[in-house]
């Protein structure tokens, strides 16, 4: 993962900047978007750690289109997801691979710790 910095970085910050302030003035699509665009960085570039990632992200997606379509998420299931979600990326933090990148990640868990914070209220 660590040849693709430039592009991940770019992932990280645009992932930031989607979610920045309050995740109400998110279009589903828009997360959808950013959801779909990390799945495909991580299935290019990702390793057995940020395979789990994605595999988080994949449920997400799914829960999210579930409740796209039903217009009642199931508020629990998504907090559960994203708070594997910071988990597993605040692991791969800790990993030699990643240390290249450790500002962007740091930024990018503040993001989600953010975004749980809020579907948590």
């Amino acid at each position: 993962m660590t040849s693709q910095n430039e592009q991940i970085t770019a992932l990280i910050e645009q992932t930031a900047d989607s979610f920045d302030g309050s995740i109400q003035s998110t279009t589903a699509i828009d997360g959808m978007s950013v959801i779909d665009r990390w799945i495909d960085a991580l299935d290019e570039n990702g390793d057995d750690q940020t395979d789990t990632i994605a595999d988080i992200l994949e449920d997400l997606k799914a829960e999210l289109s579930v409740a796209r379509q039903n217009e009642t998420p199931d508020v629990e299931s998504i907090q559960e997801l994203l708070q594997e979600l910071i988990g597993e990326t605040q692991s791969y933090m800790q990993m030699p691979e990643a240390s290249a990148q450790q500002t962007e990640l740091q930024r990018l868990v503040s993001t989600l710790q953010n975004i749980h914070t809020q579907i948590s209220a």
